[in-house]
């Protein structure tokens, strides 16, 4: 190994600054800066060197070059020297002499100081003597007195203001200050960089607006010395909900660096090594997970992250060799790597890895062996990262974070609730029932949303009047934009919540009145909170109710039970080896409320909903359809419980022996993905379709699309319910008998109803505006012309084809037809 460069220190050709702004500059040639790989403006280690005599005696002579006895690593700025010096010198400022114990003509070697510049928490400062002539201005007076405690605040406030006007501060600088005529002088005698402090090798840092100022002797804070573990360690579940299992693991690895649990003889086999894992989708805590563990009793903890890739050449590797070093010195001690697939990336065949720091990584995590040091990493999706890394003996541990479940959204909701009392238990148990595929970052913007909407509605004007048929009588912006839709679904009719719409703020009082959150406000504010995993895929939730559907009681119990069946009596289901649904295909002409039944069954169920039209799934390009595809099934496993809805799906899933070959491999995808090697939990598959006969027989069959239903035209019931629902949202004369229009319109579906209706209603319209009536209602003339410009568009031919394929695919196939 090459030995260090050394250079011999001589005094800066040019005058310090007296507000310390280059006290801590190191002056190298350019040349000098290049060999030593350090930019203007960056930090730097000094380390002093003495020179041994030989024995020989004389000048010439060469000797034993070795670190000064007692010598500690200093930090500098690099800089370029303003005029031409030698290669081998350094300039420095008197300060920085005085400071770092440096003498003229010492020598040192200089190298890269890869930490970052910590930023001060807390800096202290002890007043100093000095003589009244040393330094004073001719108007300020030097003070022997002892500063006073209630004098300190306004010193404190004075010494604010030349910390910030240095470049960086460090132990034992002194700073002149004077106030009201008199001068006093201080020593920064403790800096306090938080967490950083314990985490750097620097001796300089930055003060900033933030940073805090105080006054006191060196005795009060703890020394310099590096902080030692201090008891056990163990990672508490404490703040962080429902990741009790995940934490678990973590603490059976930290066994083997207690103390206590040493006094267990292992076998000759076991080593203490490997490090852990910790990978899930993203919001479901692994960076808070990370931050736990480095909460324990660690002597020191180093972090790693994704910017130590941007760095050139092998850089990036001494920085990863640096503080596996630093670690082993600091036993016990906590290594972090956030972002570890951009640290060290899946080698690929077709891509380079030489920005890839895999090979040192690999070498570093080899020198931890039987060593008191963790190793714990996060990543998002463990395949991203390099194999070579997921050994038994490097990082053997892995845990992964899944999407929540409703037991453990609640522990999560409380953890962030922490000791606040609202929202009550009550709601939170209601809210993590519904929130599915919800992840801890979706439930803590949940929670500061749910605060907004209940802080609006106190300051609110005055409350509305009980809402009725989901409509609204006042005028007031906020509620009618929020509160009026009460037929959504989510406010339910028995909620006990009775101060709800009384709860505002008392504008006649002064005291303050505490927040009180309703389960109506994280309701309202879960309509604009969307899981992670279903962003960017369905723009809007269904607002479709079983109410708005007429008839097809048959169809709803059926799609009702293969959506809650699952959710409400798992165990149940389990004891009678049913794995239930996994996929229903809803078939009939086309206007019969097949889209709006799977709508409904979303909306009713409260579970997350993908809907996906056959032909939006084709792409020119290939492989494109099918990694769609695969991205639609990933994101509903990630959100599950979920409904996928395929409409359309004879665009995408026609047999394959029809002499058309565009979407075979789609639909190859499409059977993978739904009786293939991983299985689908919690997902049900919904498609639609007006072309039953041209599907392939493979995405009928038992385990895909199970339930196979008949969707007709609506019976006179049916037809019925649809007339009385428009009726009942419009204005309509009372002499209109939905009974009877129900009675004339056999044969036509619903789609063609809502039609008549609403041709009825221009029809009104049209008479409104000629005539010059106003608000004049819609009546029976209407309907009766409408019924003659409607026609219908469904022929019995095309019922009797529908019957005629049910009959025949029944033989190998349990349909159901209504």
């Amino acid at each position: 190994m090459a030995e260090s460069k050394l250079f011999t220190v001589r005094p800066a050709s040019k005058q310090a600054r007296a507000d310390h702004k280059d006290t801590f500059r190191v002056y190298l040639s350019p040349a000098s800066l290049l060999q030593v790989k350090v930019r203007v403006g960056e930090l730097c280690q000094l380390e002093t060197y003495s020179i041994a005599s030989n024995g020989h005696g004389g000048g010439g002579g060469g000797g034993a070059v070795g670190a000064a006895a007692g010598s500690k690593v200093k930090t500098a700025i690099a800089w370029s020297a303003a005029e031409k010096i030698h290669d081998n010198i350094i300039q420095t400022t008197k300060q920085m002499q005085e400071l770092y114990g440096l003498r003229l003509g010492d020598k040192v070697s200089i190298s890269p100081a890869f930490d970052p510049l910590a930023d001060i928490e807390t800096v202290r400062l002890e007043e100093v003597k000095r003589s009244s002539s040393a330094g004073t201005s001719p108007a300020a007076s030097s003070v022997t007195s002892e500063l006073a405690a209630e004098e300190r605040p306004h010193w404190e406030w004075a010494l604010e203001y030349p910390l910030s006007k240095c470049e960086v501060v460090s132990l034992g600088l002194t700073f002149d200050v004077e106030l009201k005529g008199v001068s006093r002088r201080f020593k920064v005698v403790h800096i306090n960089a938080g967490s950083s402090s314990n985490d750097t090798a620097n001796t300089i840092f930055k003060y900033t607006q933030q940073s805090k100022v105080t006054i006191g002797k060196a005795d009060e804070v703890p020394g310099d010395a590096d902080p030692a573990s201090t008891g056990r360690l163990e990672v508490t579940a404490d703040g962080l909900g429902g990741l009790a299992p995940q934490l678990a693991v973590v603490n059976e690895r930290l066994q083997d660096f207690n103390t206590h649990d040493q006094m267990i003889i292992m076998p000759s086999f076991y080593t203490s090594t490997g490090g852990i894992l910790i990978y899930g989708a993203k919001g479901t805590g692994k960076s808070a997970m990370l931050a736990k563990i480095g909460e324990t009793n660690w002597r020191r903890t180093f972090n790693v992250t994704s910017s130590i890739t941007s760095r050139t050449g092998g850089d990036g590797a001494a920085v990863l060799r640096k503080i596996f070093s630093d670690a082993l010195k600091y036993q016990p001690s906590l290594i972090k790597i956030d972002q570890l697939d951009f640290i060290a990336p899946k080698r690929s065949s077709a891509g380079s890895t030489d920005a890839s720091l895999s090979p040192a990584l690999c070498e570093a995590l080899d020198s931890l062996q039987d060593s008191k040091v963790l190793v714990v990493a996060c990543t998002r999706h463990p395949n991203d990262v390099d194999d070579s890394l997921r050994t038994p003996h490097r990082l053997g541990i892995e845990i992964e974070l899944q999407i929540p479940t409703s037991k453990s959204r609640l522990e999560i909701l409380q953890a962030l609730r922490g000791s606040a009392t609202q929202p009550t238990n009550r709601v939170l148990e209601t809210i993590a029932a519904k929130t599915h595929g919800y992840v801890g970052a979706d439930l803590l913007s949940l929670l500061q949303l749910s605060c907004r909407k209940a802080k609006a509605r106190m300051l609110s004007p005055a409350p509305p009047p009980p809402l009725t048929n989901g409509t609204s009588t006042f005028g007031n912006r906020f509620y009618a934009g929020e509160y009026e839709n009460e037929s959504d679904g989510y406010f339910d009719e028995d909620d006990d919540e009775g101060g709800y719409y009384e709860d505002h703020l008392d504008l006649s009082s002064d005291k303050p009145q505490p927040l009180k959150i309703y389960e109506k406000d994280m309701l309202l504010a879960m309509k604009e909170v969307r899981p992670t995993a279903m962003r960017e895929v369905f723009l809007e939730t269904p607002s479709v109710r079983w109410s708005d559907i007429g008839g097809q009681r048959y169809i709803k119990n059926r799609l009702q039970k293969a959506v809650e069946r699952p959710l409400k009596n798992p165990e149940r289901m389990k004891n009678l080896n049913i794995s239930g649904k996994k996929g229903i295909l809803l078939y009939g002409p086309p206007g019969c409320s097949k889209t709006m039944m799977v709508k409904a069954l979303a909306t009713e169920a409260g579970l997350n909903f993908l809907a996906v039209k056959g032909a939006e799934m084709l792409s020119m390009y290939v492989g494109e359809s099918e990694k769609a595809m695969r991205e639609i099934f990933r994101k509903a496993r990630a959100a599950s419980p979920s409904i996928i809805f395929f409409d359309e799906i004879d665009a995408i899933a026609s047999r394959r022996d029809a002499g058309s070959h565009g979407g075979i491999n789609i639909l190859t995808t499409l059977l993978n993905e739904m009786d293939g090697i991983e299985e689908l939990k919690n997902v049900l598959v919904v498609a639609a379709t007006n072309k039953p006969e041209i599907l392939d027989p493979a995405l009928m069959r038992p385990g895909r699309l199970d339930s196979i239903l008949y969707i007709g035209l609506p019976d006179m019931e049916a037809r019925k319910e649809i007339f009385e629902n428009w009726i009942d949202r419009a204005d309509v004369d009372d002499e209109v008998d939905a009974l009877i229009l129900a009675s004339v319109t056999d044969g036509h579906s619903g789609a063609e109803l809502v039609n008549i209706c609403e041709t009825a209603a221009e029809l009104c319209l049209d008479e409104e505006e000629e005539k010059r009536m106003p608000n004049l209602q819609i009546q029976v003339h209407h309907f009766r012309a409408s019924l003659e410009m409607v026609p219908k568009r469904t022929q019995p031919e095309v019922i009797q084809a529908y019957e005629e394929w049910s009959r025949s695919f029944a033989n190998n196939q349990q349909i159901t037809i209504l």
